[in-house]
This record gives structure tokens, sequence and C-alpha cells, in this order.
């Protein structure tokens, strides 16, 4: 039984290891995507305000800064029939990096 506990965890680990390297059809990671990114930018926000780094105002502009950003990229997917061009990728990761330098220097700060 033990031999089949630890055959069984090897093989999840395995099979979340090829998750986490799968490329979509663009040969991109979608853990990366503009969407994931997003998803953990929020997070670190929620606990930078958790931690008491971040104030209910600058959490605020922070979001307000991230649904600007979704709701461009969901028009760029529709323009675009379910995919980002490079050019909209390009945007929309800078963009994501002005907020994530944002996130830094509210939680620094």
């Amino acid at each position: 039984m033990k031999n089949h506990s630890v055959a069984l965890a090897a093989a999840l680990f395995v099979a979340s290891t090829g998750l986490a390297l799968a490329q979509d059809a663009n040969g991109n990671n979608p853990a990366m995507s503009p969407g994931a990114r997003l998803e953990r930018q929020h997070d670190r926000i929620e606990q930078g305000e958790k931690d008491g780094t971040i104030n209910k105002q600058e959490h605020r502009k922070l979001a307000r800064q991230g649904e600007r950003i979704n709701r461009q990229r969901k028009r760029d997917l529709k323009k675009d029939g379910g995919t980002l061009d490079k050019k909209d990728r390009h945007k929309l990761e800078k963009e994501e990096n002005h907020r994530s330098n944002e996130i830094y220097k509210d939680k620094h700060n």
C-alpha cells in the first residue's frame, strides 16, 4: 500500500509539472497569460492590504487599474477572435508591468 501511495504521489507531481510547463497553440504558457497575471497581481494587492503595507486608497487605485486592463484585454480578445495578437499582448504586458511596479512601490514605501 505504501508503494502505491509513493507511486501515486510521484505521478501527480510529474503531471502537475507537465501542466505548469504546457503551452497553448501560440507557444505561450497559459499560466503567464494576461488574465492569469492580473489574478496574481490581485493576490499581491490583497496580501498587501492584509499585512498593512497597502492602504484602502492605494487598493482602490490599483483595483481600478486592473479593471481597466481587464476590460482592454477582453476587448482585444473579442476583436482578435479569441486570441491576442502580438501588438495587443505587448501593450497589455506593458500596462501590467506598470501596475506591477505600482504594487511594489505601494507595498515597500
